[in-house]
């Protein structure tokens, strides 16, 4: 009896052991790895929809990105379909800002759904990770009302582009020691409240005096205000965004950090 259960335990170990290998985090590209990508074509995989308080998932969905790349912005469509066959067909837009993608949903193009349902629109940043020979989107996202950009539940995107052979080369060569954490821990940009009706506060905390910008854009890439520009000391920092004199018919905007030539950024919301 104790040599079989000395031998169950052993293979629990292993199949545990292989189980957290097979879920260790995938390597996130940094910013020089993802401007070499062609981003063009279909990514698909699926989109987890979180519970109410985020602790846990309520839904999967089959998620579809269609890209269309041009420099850094992004434009194209999504698909999502849950386990009903009901769908929702819509156009979106976005733009890369070092590693991320910062996209937004802003039009049902075409739509199955129940009488009174809403399909709400996906928005937020998506890191681009190295998977094998593939490439994949991943991410928690927010997702916001069809109308207003009330908050829904949001959830989590994965992703991974269908055919990658325009990147095979680059993907090869990426040295997975050479990867970015998907949050650099010297700059943690926060915003509050977020959403924000008028105004948001931005905080950053600089661990070294550094040269820093701080520029605020709307989804489709366009610069609304240029919050800071010049050295700073090392510290913590907060910065007054002003919604109300940055007119965006989307309400999302992506606040854009320079630090020492480094890229770092964060989605804001405006309820309207």
């Amino acid at each position: 009896m104790k040599s079989i259960t000395i031998t169950l335990l052993a293979a629990f170990m292993i199949i545990a052991g292989a189980a957290k290998a097979v879920q260790a985090p995938l390597p996130i590209l940094n910013a020089e790895q993802v401007a070499k990508l062609d981003l063009n074509g279909k990514w698909s995989g699926k989109r987890n929809q979180y519970s109410w308080d985020k602790k846990s998932f309520i839904e999967s969905f089959e998620y579809e990105f269609e890209l269309k790349q041009d420099g850094d912005k992004i434009t194209g469509t999504s698909t999502i379909v849950n386990a009903n066959g009901e769908y929702a067909e819509m156009k979106l837009e976005g733009f890369i800002i070092g590693n991320k993608l910062h996209f937004r949903e802003y039009e049902v193009k075409d739509a199955k759904r129940p009488e009174g349902k809403v399909w709400c629109y996906k928005s937020g940043e998506l890191n681009f990770a190295k998977d094998g020979d593939n490439i994949r989107l991943i991410g928690a996202t927010d997702s916001y009302m069809e109308v207003y950009n009330y908050p829904c539940s949001g959830g989590y995107t994965d992703l991974v582009k269908v055919d990658n052979t325009n990147n095979l080369n680059q993907v090869v060569v990426i040295d997975n020691s050479n990867t970015a954490d998907v949050k650099d821990p010297a700059i943690d940009i926060s915003v509050y409240p977020n959403p924000f009706i008028d105004n948001a506060t931005i905080s950053y905390n600089l661990v070294d005096d550094s040269k820093v910008k701080v520029e605020v854009y709307d989804i489709s890439g366009k610069q609304v205000s240029a919050l800071f520009e010049g050295s700073q000391k090392a510290g913590s920092y907060t910065l007054n965004f002003d919604g109300k004199g940055a007119a965006s018919q989307s309400g999302i905007f992506v606040v854009k950090m320079t630090v020492n030539g480094a890229l770092f950024s964060k989605q804001l919301v405006q309820i309207h």
